[in-house]
């Protein structure tokens, strides 16, 4: 083997995800009930299915355009002036990627230069702050309040000449939570006047729980021209293994990552752009979603008073997406969330995440995806919980 290095120094340093880890531990366990893994266990719609079957069948298994094919940006933009009174161009200001993911690592890869700071919820899903590595960015946390929201006043003490972007995900992953339309105006009006690129990734709009509301970043006053619009259809419609998303916005900041999307994947997949192209705006589809929402408010209904019930654990109302995320930081074995998540995973067979794969802030939690089991299994699970 060459005594040359075989790991490039950016990747070196940066740590595996624990999610998968877990997951891929979990694999072949008798018995193990996971609810680690950040996908809904509900059936992909099966008219959807059938247009992707009719896609692939019709041809649609080769390159497409780079920015994504005419059926795909034409449904998405409306949708968007539909659902939130937005309106992106197709041509040039919405840009079909290979999952929210690519579209953010896409992003930053495009704006972000070497030594530019950008803010990151603390805690927030654990891709954010990995992907700001590997762009040469400088992650700065901010600080969550008591009901895990941002901290508007951490926002502002962290603002430099060096912020050039800050990342927003509401609802939350890990925390289920919401933040107030004043809120998400606050922190606009400090990126607006701090010319600050905004990425709001939305992936849970779909999964509103009843009395809430979800706030669309780029709708607030002076948003649109500051935000890139992140999205996956992963939650939505089930299908996480498609691997389909897009971001939207000006087409000043969507040119650059198109430019970077065509040397990471050259196009999204084609026969899930059309498959969804033609499925999003129909009754079918607002049909499922209604479904999804309605049967994980069922879950949270469960889990979020179950958790309440078992001593050492204390969890906030889940507002939106489907997790949970119960602060454990009193319970009688709680040492660190990585070496109670061990335990219960090691005594009881339950897969919970540790909080502090999310941010500094998530020590003293653990995660729990609703998403993936039924009301039946978070009644095991939390029988198995109260044993501990």
């Amino acid at each position: 083997m060459s005594k040359k290095r075989t790991m490039a120094k950016r990747i070196e340093k940066i740590p595996p995800s624990g999610i998968r880890e877990l997951f891929n531990r979990a694999q072949g366990i008798p018995g193990v009930i996971s609810l680690g893994i950040g996908q809904p266990n509900i059936p992909t719609p099966e008219p959807l299915i059938e247009k992707l079957v009719s896609a692939v069948r019709g041809g649609d298994n080769y390159y497409s355009p780079t920015p994504g094919t005419p059926k795909y940006r034409k449904a998405i933009s409306e949708q968007l002036k539909r659902d939130y009174n937005l309106e992106y161009n197709p041509s040039n200001e919405i840009l079909a990627t290979a999952s929210g993911c690519e579209a953010i690592y896409a992003a930053l890869m495009a704006h972000i230069d070497p030594g530019d700071e950008v803010l990151i919820p603390d805690p927030s899903f654990l891709t954010y702050s990995r992907q700001v590595r590997l762009a040469g960015g400088i992650g700065k946390w901010v600080k969550p309040k008591a009901d895990l929201t941002l901290d508007l006043e951490d926002v502002k003490e962290k603002i430099t000449s060096k912020t050039k972007a800050i990342i927003i995900n509401f609802p939350s992953n890990p925390t289920g939570k919401l933040m107030s339309e004043e809120g998400l105006q606050s922190v606009v009006d400090l990126a607006v006047d701090n010319d600050i690129i905004i990425l709001s990734d939305e992936v849970y709009d779909k999964t509103i729980f009843a009395g809430e509301k979800h706030v669309s970043v780029p709708t607030l006053n002076n948003a649109f021209n500051q935000t890139l619009l992140i999205y996956s259809f992963s939650k939505t419609f089930c299908v996480p293994g498609w691997r389909i998303g897009y971001v939207a916005g000006p087409k000043e900041l969507i040119a650059p990552i198109t430019k970077m999307h065509s040397f990471i994947v050259a196009n999204a997949p084609s026969a899930q752009q059309n498959a969804i192209g033609e499925f999003l705006n129909t009754p079918e589809a607002k049909e499922f979603t209604d479904k999804l929402c309605k049967i994980l408010e069922e879950r949270k209904k469960k889990i979020v008073p179950g958790f309440n019930a078992i001593d050492g654990f204390e969890c906030l109302d889940v507002e939106g997406s489907f997790y949970a995320f119960p602060k454990v930081s009193n319970h009688k074995y709680y040492t660190t969330s990585k070496e109670l998540s061990e335990k219960i995973f090691e005594e009881q067979k339950v897969v919970l995440v540790p909080g502090d794969e999310f941010g500094p802030s998530g020590e003293g939690y653990l995660r729990a995806s609703f998403g993936s089991t039924n009301l039946d299994t978070i009644d095991e699970v939390l029988e198995r919980l109260s044993k501990i």
